[in-house]
């Protein structure tokens, strides 16, 4: 350690914050790479306890689009990072709970953050019809009528608020690489698609 005897401030180790390099007890590893090495980035595995919730980050909400190949079984990083459990639709909402330089750890689940929204969830493609636009689905993901089949706006309402119901169901944790995330907006609760 005398290397460090003149050093002034804190110092952190392994993830420790120490006031000074006398608060630092027990042995340390120190690892020296040649100039120029970039160590590769892999994010610390944990391991799941079912049934047990994980802890955010922070409060914040998140609504994320990412690319279709992260909905599809058959990717490398599908299979190595999240068990082989693709995301079940493409535009979802949730809490971080990890970051690494090139990756977010979330907590999704299906719901739509506004009355109103322009793209489908689940396909990202633009939603055209005036009752899908409720829906947050087109007719063909969302597997509903194309042509209005409520009487009146209330019963419109009414079926929305029980679709929505169960896309909160619809929960999902895993790694996104931040190069797969088409947008990722923070959500201030008055966004309107």
């Amino acid at each position: 350690m005398s290397i460090f005897d003149n050093w002034q401030g804190q110092i952190e180790i392994n993830g420790s914050k120490h006031v000074s390099i006398e608060d630092v007890n027990g042995a340390v590893s120190i690892h020296l790479m040649p100039k120029g090495f970039v160590p590769r980035e892999t994010p610390t595995r944990t391991m799941s306890v079912p049934n047990a919730p994980s802890t955010p980050m922070d409060d914040t909400i998140w609504k994320v689009k990412v690319r279709a190949w992260m909905t599809k079984t058959g990717s490398d990083f599908i299979a190595q990072w999240n068990k082989d459990t693709p995301m079940p639709l493409r535009i979802m909402v949730g809490t971080i709970l990890k970051e690494t330089e090139k990756m977010y750890r979330m907590s999704l689940h299906g719901d739509i953050l506004q009355e109103i929204t322009q793209t489908c969830m689940c396909c990202g493609k633009p939603i055209t019809n005036d009752v899908s636009k409720y829906f947050g689905m087109g007719p063909v993901c969302g597997q509903h009528n194309y042509i209005n089949p409520f009487s009146s706006r209330a019963e419109l309402k009414a079926a929305v608020a029980s679709y929505r119901a169960k896309l909160q169901n619809i929960v999902w944790e895993g790694w996104i690489p931040k190069s797969a995330i088409e947008s990722m907006e923070k959500w201030n609760g008055n966004e309107t698609d």
